[in-house]
């Protein structure tokens, strides 16, 4: 419908647009509106704990962030002023089959909203407040309102705890401490250590993933929903900032053992009603219980390049023969690695339980070939 001549046709009170998946994280199609009233289109990384709208150096000249405020269209305009925006120098990358992403939409900027993230339909819908028919299982939820984190209460093994949802994590990753006291009495919980597939996600050498464990939890009770073999890495300390955990924790409302991933909220369709600090949460499948069966390799990345930052172990021993910590990953059966996103590479090396991967690896200026079987985690 058109606006009648000599008015201003009023702003949406909602907006839908679409979203790409890849390697469990989501990317929402959006728009910047340049100075001269056209729009710049591209992928924005959806970053539900960010502080604010970080754009790549190019992007902000072009839009001239650093003078006026921007027009982020997601569906419908949502104002940013300049201060709320930030370069980042890790942009632009590339995900999918080459999109580019130049922005992080974060949760700085969508907690004055009503949003769904409908994992199912591959969208996101942004509306302001009050706007939105709320359908699903009601969960409270707390907000910091300087980043953005919307934390929920879950109960595992009869203890209640506060985690975090993060659809911008791949996977579920929650404190050691907490997992320590889980696997005293639930040994059979643990599934290996080091991380793999969706759980190695950070890929920095700074042995957070390399001595993760996984664990596989029976029963996570959510409300009234049940999360059922659950899986998540245990992490601990970084070498640079100590207890991960603890840190993370210092961002939130309240404290939290961690939060919850892409392989557990992508079985929903989720609502999160920031301003009246609720939740809604519509089953639409079940959570892939496949997702770490892959080559039981933890990786780093550095400079487009990949390298074995540990050999994950299972019951005590190494689940791939024949590779160390350092060596460089080459290739994956066809795939060359350097230059390749992580996902593409998490990707090669994930396949059924016994089928094997060759890898051609670097390691003293010399080459050596393994084949390493794929394992359940």
């Amino acid at each position: 419908m058109c606006a009648a001549p000599g008015t201003v046709a009023a702003a949406p009170a909602s907006g839908t647009v679409p979203l790409l998946l890849d390697g469990e994280r989501i990317y929402a199609q959006v728009s910047f509106v340049r100075p001269d009233g056209t729009r710049h289109e591209t992928l924005a990384f959806v970053d539900l704990g960010g502080p604010s709208l970080d754009v790549s150096a190019e992007l902000m000249s072009e839009l001239q962030l650093d003078r006026r405020p921007v027009t982020l269209e997601v569906g419908m305009p949502v104002q940013v002023e300049p201060r709320a925006i930030s370069g980042d120098p890790g942009l632009p990358y590339f995900v999918g089959a080459h999109r580019k992403v130049e922005a992080v939409l974060p949760a700085a900027v969508l907690q004055s909203f009503q949003i769904v993230i409908d994992y199912r339909q591959r969208t996101l819908t942004v509306a302001q407040p009050g706007t939105l028919r709320l359908t699903g299982v009601a969960i409270p939820a707390t907000v910091d309102t300087a980043t953005g984190l919307a934390a929920v209460a879950v109960s595992i093994d009869g203890h209640r705890y506060a985690v975090t949802l993060d659809a911008g994590s791949a996977y579920t990753w929650l404190s050691r401490s907490s997992a320590d006291g889980w696997l005293a009495a639930h040994p059979d919980w643990q599934r290996g250590i080091g991380a793999v597939g969706a759980s190695n996600m950070r890929m920095a050498d700074d042995g957070i993933e390399s001595a993760g464990l996984l664990l596989r939890i029976p029963e996570v009770r959510l409300g009234s929903l049940t999360l059922r073999d659950m899986g998540a890495l245990a992490v601990g300390a970084s070498r640079e900032i100590g207890d991960f955990m603890d840190w993370y924790s210092k961002k939130n409302a309240r404290p939290v053992i961690g939060w919850l991933g892409g392989n557990v909220l992508q079985a929903f369709r989720l609502t999160i009603d920031y301003p009246n600090r609720m939740t809604y949460w519509q089953r639409q499948s079940r959570a892939e219980a496949r997702a770490l069966e892959q080559v039981g390799l933890t990786l780093a990345r550095e400079h487009g390049r990949y390298f074995v930052a540990a050999v994950v172990t299972r019951a005590g021993r190494p689940t791939v023969e024949g590779v160390q910590s350092g060596d460089q990953l080459l290739r994956i059966d066809a795939l060359a690695a350097a230059g390749a996103s992580s996902s593409v590479v998490l990707a090669a090396l994930h396949g059924q339980p016994g089928e094997m991967r060759h890898l051609v690896l670097e390691r003293a200026h010399g080459t050596l070939q393994v084949d390493a079987p794929v394992t359940a985690f």
